[in-house]
């Protein structure tokens, strides 16, 4: 298969398939995160970690309750719209109910004068009788019809009570998961405010640790010909499947100012995941694996090559590849060990030694 044909493969790929493992929505990762801060924090081996955590969780919580706001604010008009609609249908219903008892009350007067008024032996009669009497089968056609129009509008009566139970009961719902999720956001700024007067220079020093021995692994770009499978992973940039399911992003890439010291940057060549303590990680595209490095606290780094380009996971307390594999997208590199209910795991995209932004390259939302 030459380059074209690879590349119109590729690109038909991405517009046809949805993809589950994407990014959750904010709501999602919020009820993640709730769960992790209930059951593992405090984190006596890293308060950065625990901060980084807090502190998305109080940004995801703004998030969930200006949502919460919106989605209580469109109710009300719902609301209110189907208020008004409703107590147009009860005077369009009173109206056409007049007009129908209006008709019976016609009917019924002409059917009297024809047999009073009708005459055998008049032609006058006759032909007056029978004026009254298509108009008396047109008054009954046109009461059928009027029944029709009370019953269609009964129904949509009905319809309409039924939406405002409906949408009542989903304001009251969203109005009570707004007051847990703000005395959730007020808990968290507490925790953050308190854990940063915990937070000190050895913190910053493990983090500086962490760091150093992923760059001093980092892989010089081959000189090999690699072409296709460079200018394939670029067209990736966007459509790159999450390497950990239900993956919750607690640090973005760049380099950020300290929470507590004014004179300390901090600088994430990746993103850092909090992720469920079971979750396999998985290659986000083909590829031959690199290099397996083991680091200190036996945290592993599995380094896969995609041409120029290399996708970094570390973090990872198994691995189920071996250096040389070919890995396939959605192949399992490894796994995670913990008795918490989460685990960090890193993730870095790099251009030969650059290091790039992974969340410009990784899918967004699902489409399931």
């Amino acid at each position: 298969m030459n380059t074209v044909s690879k590349i119109f493969v590729v690109v038909f790929v991405m517009l046809c398939c949805a993809d589950s493992y994407a990014q959750m929505s904010k709501h999602e990762e919020s009820a993640f995160l709730d769960n992790v801060i209930k059951h593992d924090l405090p984190n006596s081996s890293n308060a950065e970690i625990d901060y980084s955590i807090l502190d998305q969780q109080v940004n995801l919580k703004d998030i969930v309750t200006k949502n919460l706001l919106d989605s209580i604010k469109q109710i009300d008009k719902d609301i209110y719209n189907n208020e008004i609609y409703y107590d147009r249908l009860n005077a369009q219903l009173d109206y056409e109910k007049n007009i129908y008892s209006d008709l019976i009350v016609k009917a019924h007067r002409l059917r009297s004068m024809m047999y009073e008024n009708f005459d055998i032996f008049s032609f006058d009669n006759l032909y007056t009788t029978y004026r009254q009497f298509l108009y008396v089968k047109w008054l009954t056609d046109y009461r059928k019809k009027k029944i029709l129009r009370i019953n269609n509008l009964k129904r949509d009566i009905v319809r309409v009570v039924v939406d405002l139970e409906h949408q009542k009961n989903e304001h009251e719902k969203k109005s009570e998961e707004l007051g847990v999720q703000e005395d959730l956001k007020k808990q968290y700024k507490s925790r953050r405010s308190a854990l940063l007067k915990n937070l000190t220079n050895d913190d910053v020093v493990n983090n500086e640790i962490r760091r150093d021995n992923l760059d001093s692994i980092k892989i010089t770009r081959n000189s090999d010909n690699q072409s296709d499978s460079s200018t394939l992973f670029q067209l990736q940039e966007g459509y790159l499947m999450w390497p950990v399911h239900k993956a919750v992003i607690i640090n973005y890439f760049g380099e950020k100012q300290h929470p507590v010291f004014a004179d300390v940057k901090i600088k994430n060549d990746g993103l850092d995941f909090c992720v469920p303590s079971s979750s396999e990680v998985k290659c986000v595209y083909h590829g031959v694996v690199a290099k397996i490095t083991l680091l200190p606290r036996n945290k592993y780094v599995v380094i896969v090559r995609h041409g120029s380009y290399f996708t970094v996971y570390n973090g990872l307390d198994h691995i189920k590849v071996a250096t040389g594999d070919e890995v396939e997208r959605g192949g399992v590199i490894g796994t995670f060990e913990t008795d918490n209910q989460h685990a960090n795991f890193n993730f870095q995209i790099w251009k030969g030694t650059q290091c790039l932004d992974p969340y410009k390259w990784l899918i967004k939302y699902s489409k399931k």
